[in-house]
């Protein structure tokens, strides 16, 4: 009897909405046949929300964004509502449910990110644009609570950190495959690599950094297959998918992207030498120092170089550190100065989270100005993850950010060093030199703020901090993916 009356609400449920749609896409209501999704999706951010970032990883690189929906809005469809009720299910749990594991606010880069996060809302109050640096702040919450926060508690199960990192990869390969196969029409031209991957990425640069930070992933994969016990049949996907990104990467005609993967190798080849993490810091400071001290030298040196960017990958690469006729390069320094000139006026509190494009325009200087030099924020940002923070958020707002990845870096090292688990220390080299090359790529680009990069970003400093909370002191493993 109960079977039947379960077919009967399920055929008088299913028959009702197939009505109800009915009459909604004849009086013009095309939306309604999206409910059962939407519950569904409801249904999962409350009771299964690991399934949910799960799915996000996957669908991030497949989302498109549309610049303006209404009122000069934009959104990303379909993960920026997904990315806002994870927020509210995170709250939930927070305030109402209590089902979280409290001890992940002991963690210093749990800390250290909140810090950040409360100084960036105390910083907006006085903003000289207050709505501009709410819609930024409010979009810092979702990023940070659900690919950090929500996050971190889900790589508990160390599998899942394998999972949620494959679903980004499955996304992105995706992505390449349509890049390589539109890119083709045009002989894989440098000319139109810049958009050749929309609608899924606005432009070579995010996408070519996306990339890059999962190639030592997949290296270093490959290279302890035998330790970690992987599969031949994975082995074989991951040596695949290893060769699509590098080609993914190299047909970007992205110039930060290629030096990023450079100066990863390099710090691979320091934690292979047990270059210990103290001593990396120290040599890290004295670089710093002698460019700092030798900054006009060598602004002398660059200005020799005139080599533009071109076709061919050498002369390409070649016009990197050309500041004295590439225009991309120039504007760059244009953008760099401007924010310089930006923190002098209001070094503590600076002009309000997010606020750069729409202020920066009186405070570049005519000897730096291009030919795409604009004053209206319409041809992108400080092109800087360093120094956009330091002219909207002052002083303590980069620092906050530095002391995250100080942190991270900090933990990581600990983890590769004395950690007795050796699936845990590749993972934790992986996440260090795949992180790098997004920090390295900053200093010429600023993707943070973009869905497709938050997710890696916040994602890396969330398997840092659930491999020291929850797999740091474990035996070594001899599970596999």
């Amino acid at each position: 009897m109960e079977l039947k009356q379960s077919q009967y609400w399920f055929y008088s449920i299913g028959i009702g909405f197939i009505l109800l749609n009915i009459i909604a896409l004849w009086l013009g209501f095309e939306w309604l046949s999206v409910l059962p999704f939407v519950v569904l999706v409801l249904v999962a951010a409350v009771f299964r929300s690991d399934l949910l970032i799960l799915f996000l990883s996957f669908i991030i690189p497949l989302s498109i964004e549309f610049d303006n929906i209404g009122g000069g809005l934009g959104i990303s469809l379909p993960d920026e509502p997904l990315l806002i009720l994870l927020t509210a299910t995170v709250l939930f749990k927070f305030i109402i449910d209590r089902n979280y594991d409290y001890r992940i606010f002991k963690q210093p880069i749990a800390i250290a990110i909140l810090i950040n996060l409360a100084w960036l809302i105390f910083d907006t109050f006085f903003s000289q644009m207050v709505l501009v640096s709410v819609k930024f702040v409010l979009a810092r919450i979702w990023y940070v609570t659900t690919f950090y926060f929500l996050t971190v508690v889900l790589f508990k199960n160390i599998k899942n950190i394998h999972a949620f990192l494959w679903l980004h990869i499955g996304g992105l390969i995706i992505v390449v495959f349509y890049t390589f196969v539109q890119h083709a029409k045009y002989d894989f031209a440098q000319i139109v690599s810049f958009t050749i991957n929309q609608p899924f990425y606005i432009g070579h640069g995010v996408y070519a950094a996306a990339l890059a930070f999962f190639i030592p992933y997949l290296l270093l994969n490959i290279i302890y297959a035998f330790r970690l016990k992987i599969p031949t049949w994975l082995l074989i996907i991951t040596a695949f998918t290893l060769l699509v990104f590098v080609l993914g990467v190299i047909l970007s005609y992205t110039r930060a992207a290629w030096i990023s993967l450079a100066g990863a190798t390099v710090l691979l080849c320091l934690i292979w030498l047990n270059i210990r993490f103290k001593v990396l810091i120290i040599a890290l400071s004295t670089l710093v120092f002698l460019i700092f001290i030798n900054s006009d030298e060598i602004i002398y040196r660059l200005s020799l170089n005139k080599q533009n960017s071109s076709e061919g990958f050498d002369r390409h690469l070649e016009s990197v550190s050309n500041i004295n006729n590439d225009v991309s390069n120039l504007e760059r320094v244009n953008r760099y100065v401007a924010a310089l000139n930006m923190n002098k006026e209001r070094p503590i509190l600076g002009f309000g989270p997010g606020t750069y494009s729409f202020t920066y325009g009186v405070y570049q200087e005519p000897e730096y100005e291009t030919a795409i030099t604009t004053y209206f924020g319409d041809n992108g940002t400080c092109h800087s993850e360093y120094l956009g923070p330091l002219a909207e958020s002052g002083w303590l707002g980069l620092l906050t950010f530095l002391a995250i990845i100080y942190l991270a870096y900090r933990d990581g090292y600990q983890i590769i060093f004395k950690s007795k688990n050796t699936e845990v220390k590749i993972l934790a080299i992986s996440i260090l030199v795949g992180l790098s090359t997004f920090l390295i790529h900053g200093f010429l680009n600023n993707y943070s703020e973009t869905d497709k990069i938050a997710i890696i970003l916040w994602g890396s400093f969330a398997i840092i901090t659930a491999l020291k909370q929850y797999h740091f002191d474990e035996e070594i493993s001899s599970s596999t993916k």
